[in-house]
């Protein structure tokens, strides 16, 4: 009994050692399994962020091939545009996120790629944007470009006001209204269009002022613009005829300026030589605005019941007279031709005076003939000319 009592404390110690390990054993186990476990894991995160709707959304918006890129592009502005000049992320073929939007500044907001690059010879190559509810068109892109050439192309759109082509800039014109911004006008006067353009009247006897020129050309389209113009570059035809085609086309188009332009620069041919849908046209155009001396001519004319009729309107209106029921030919006549004419008192015609005249810098015919009242076609017949062409210091006998 002794041993057993001596033994007992030291068994029960033994015990509660042992519970103890067998404790201590299993937390280590399971602290082993789960660092293990968080090493396999290592990187792949937590299931909560794996289904983040936001990271999907990224995810989906890296893998847009270049169509739906091209048509998301194609809606942004200048400045939207050109601030993805910087992302050089790869799509497809070899093309880059800043290609595309490259592609379309240039195609939808007409940035002058050559300015900026200095006038360099660029790779291009076309590619078709599929839009819906529209017409497919055409774009370009320029592949091979080097991160420099982008900071050039960005410097040159942020410091330079108007980086725009010539039709950007003509587009420019026609979406504001006068009077413009004056860096826009002297922008578009240094485009070759515009300089042909401007040849054409100066060269044909009418150097029309800039200002006027521009009212003429933004009455148009920039096809119209771009057709004359290579025509006058592949001819060199600043002639007379090819000027009243001009005039004429727009005066199809409906432009007011031009008709004006045409009847009181060239009345004889108006009277003349244009047909009576012309002439229909070029009085409906301005109205009561029409030159006076013009319809006088056309009811001179032998030209149809509709012309002289309408040319007789148009008389009656400018002298705010009343339009008769039933207009008549020779009572509109003795109106406006013969009974003007009657009240002037009666003498012998005296023979012809003439004055004589010396051609100055910037003188023509048509300046020459209105500063003394009379007409181109007199002043030709009265010199002999076959031309309109004056050489200064020349002498013009000038009839009275």
């Amino acid at each position: 009994m002794v041993g057993h009592s001596y033994r007992d404390p030291w068994v029960k110690k033994a015990k509660w050692l042992t519970q103890a390990l067998i404790i201590s054993g299993a937390l280590n186990v399971g602290l082993l399994s789960t660092f293990i476990y968080f090493v396999l894991n290592e990187g792949k995160g937590p299931s909560v962020l794996q289904n983040n709707p936001k990271k999907k959304i990224l995810s989906k918006h890296l893998q847009l091939g270049m169509q739906e890129l091209l048509t998301q592009y194609s809606g942004l502005t200048f400045q939207e545009l050109l601030l993805r000049l910087s992302n050089n992320d790869h799509i497809e073929s070899g093309y880059t996120r800043r290609d595309l939007a490259l592609a379309c500044l240039v195609s939808f907001h007409h940035f002058n790629l050559e300015r900026a690059l200095g006038g360099l010879t660029l790779q291009k190559r076309e590619i078709t944007l599929h839009l819906e509810d529209q017409e497919s068109r055409q774009l370009t892109i320029f592949p091979g470009l080097a991160d420099y050439q982008y900071q050039a192309i960005v410097s040159y759109a942020k410091t330079e006001k108007w980086p725009l082509t010539p039709e950007g800039l003509f587009n420019e014109l026609q979406t504001k209204r006068a009077p413009y911004d004056p860096t826009l006008l002297e922008a578009f006067y240094l485009t070759p269009e515009f300089h042909f353009l401007s040849m054409l009247f100066s060269k044909t006897g009418i150097p029309l002022k800039k200002e006027h020129l521009i009212a003429l050309l933004t009455k148009t389209n920039w096809s119209r613009i771009t057709e004359t113009t290579k025509l006058l570059r592949q001819t060199s035809e600043f002639t007379l005829d090819f000027r009243r085609k001009f005039l004429l086309q727009l005066i199809k188009e409906e432009s007011r300026l031009a008709a004006k332009i045409l009847i009181e620069t060239d009345l004889d041919y108006c009277t003349l030589h244009l047909d009576n849908a012309e002439v229909l046209t070029i009085c409906t155009l301005l109205g009561d605005r029409t030159t006076p001396a013009y319809l006088k001519e056309l009811l001179k004319s032998p030209r149809s019941d509709e012309i002289w009729k309408t040319a007789a309107a148009i008389l009656y209106e400018q002298a705010a007279e009343d339009i008769p029921k039933t207009l008549n030919l020779e009572n509109a006549k003795r109106r406006f031709i013969e009974l003007k004419a009657s009240l002037r008192p009666q003498r012998t015609a005296p023979k012809p005076k003439f004055t004589t005249y010396s051609v100055v810098p910037g003188d023509i015919l048509w300046k020459i003939a209105r500063d003394h009242s009379t007409t181109i076609k007199k002043l030709r017949e009265a010199n002999g000319l076959t031309n309109d062409r004056l050489r200064i210091g020349q002498k013009l006998t000038i009839p009275q």
